[in-house]
């Protein structure tokens, strides 16, 4: 099965609000782009996730208003069949 996150590649538009002051979040990217696959850092939700699970990809949402970051999981679309 072939799976994808609409968010990485265009598909959707994030429309989160912060859940600390409710104003408008901005979408920074997959944290795996910050952990990378051999970071130190990186938590087992990233490690256990990937695209052929077809589970969520984790991205950083940031709110510029009260400087706060917030992991967003993103549901993966299923595209087997679809091309």
């Amino acid at each position: 099965m072939s799976y994808i996150c609409p968010l990485c590649n265009g598909l959707v538009v994030p429309e989160q609000a912060c859940p600390h002051c409710l104003q408008g979040l901005s979408e920074c990217g997959k944290l795996n782009d910050y952990t990378g696959p051999y970071s130190p850092y990186a938590t087992s939700i990233t490690s256990s996730t990937s695209d052929e699970e077809g589970s969520s990809c984790i991205h950083l949402m940031y709110c510029h208003h009260c400087q706060t970051g917030t992991l967003q999981p993103v549901a993966m679309w299923d595209m087997s069949g679809n091309l």
